[in-house]
């Protein structure tokens, strides 16, 4: 069976990202890394 292990979105705007995928998928923030020009914010599934 396939599972996806990795994957990266681009986006625009960070909260609302990260509350669309709690609500449609039941991930939650794992870690956020700040960078200068851009963040990393890795996400689990519960």
């Amino acid at each position: 069976m396939a599972k996806l292990v990795h994957s990266m979105i681009r986006v625009m705007d960070e909260s609302r990202s990260v509350a669309f995928y709690e609500k449609a998928f039941g991930l939650s923030v794992l870690d956020k890394l700040d960078f200068e020009s851009f963040v990393l914010i890795y996400m689990v599934s519960e």
